[in-house]
């Protein structure tokens, strides 16, 4: 364990084993930290955040602090963070609004600088979200999802597995999986074809999928009658993800371009 003197850590803040607490840091009453986490110099981590182990959190990051939310009254709520994630600085991360919710993050993702995530956002694993990237409250966003920087997502949208939103994009509605979408507002440009390649999905899939984007936004036909189409192949494990984050969607899907 290695605690910088000028550290201010609560002692009812439950710390684990090897963790690294830079100058200046405050660790509140209520925090449950792991081990092997680094916590850089001027970051704030607020009572009820409970966070996993080997997490690398750089300088002026300021995690679990009360919802931006006119609706929130007070009471136990949480920021959850899992294991092996990169925060950078100026990144917040707010908790949940109604009592007993938690903001969420998961494991091996990266955040940088200055992104933010609102009040019961849930960001999955291996997500990228790039500087200033700032999700309103209750956003999800899937494994593998590249979110561009000065990206604004807009509350209760969802953002698919091994998709890509552009720089300076505003999603309104859902982002299906491996889908591309740019702009304000956001629209669909194509499939993420290069993510997908690095990913290793091998070329038959990536033309099943190719297949799929064109049914749904290239051939005139309705959403319904897209996902008929699309249920013809959904013994595939990737048509089947896609079908499911459709006929879930609250908010609709994005057009087209």
């Amino acid at each position: 364990m290695s605690i910088h003197p000028t550290a201010i850590i609560d002692r009812k803040a439950e710390i684990g084993k090897n963790n690294k607490i830079g100058p200046y840091a405050v660790i509140e009453s209520g925090v449950i930290m792991g081990d092997n986490n680094t916590i850089g110099p001027g970051t704030v981590i607020a009572g009820n955040t409970i966070m996993g182990n080997d997490n690398d959190i750089h300088g002026h990051v300021y995690i679990g602090n009360i919802p931006q939310d006119l609706s929130f009254k007070g009471g136990k709520t949480y920021v959850k963070i899992g294991n092996n994630n990169t925060i950078r600085e100026f990144t917040t991360i707010h908790r949940g609004t109604e009592d007993g919710s938690s903001t969420v993050l998961g494991d091996d993702n990266y955040l940088m600088v200055a992104t933010h995530m609102g009040h019961n956002t849930k960001v999955y694993n291996h997500v990228i979200m790039v500087n200033a990237v700032s999700l309103a409250g209750f956003v999800e966003i899937y494994d593998h999802a590249y979110v561009g920087a000065f990206t604004i997502v807009h509350q209760f949208v969802r953002i698919g597995s091994h998709s890509v939103c552009g720089m300076l994009s505003k999603p309104a509605k859902d982002v299906p999986p491996f889908m591309m979408v740019d702009g304000n507002p956001a629209l669909v440009r194509g499939i993420n074809s290069v993510g997908l390649k690095r990913k290793g999905f091998n070329a038959e899939r990536r033309e099943r999928i190719k297949w799929a984007y064109k049914t749904l936004y290239r051939s005139g036909f309705s959403v319904s009658h897209s996902l008929s189409e699309l249920k013809k192949y959904e013994d595939s494990e990737d048509m089947k993800q896609l079908i499911d984050f459709i006929n879930n969607s609250t908010r609709g899907i994005l057009l087209k371009f």
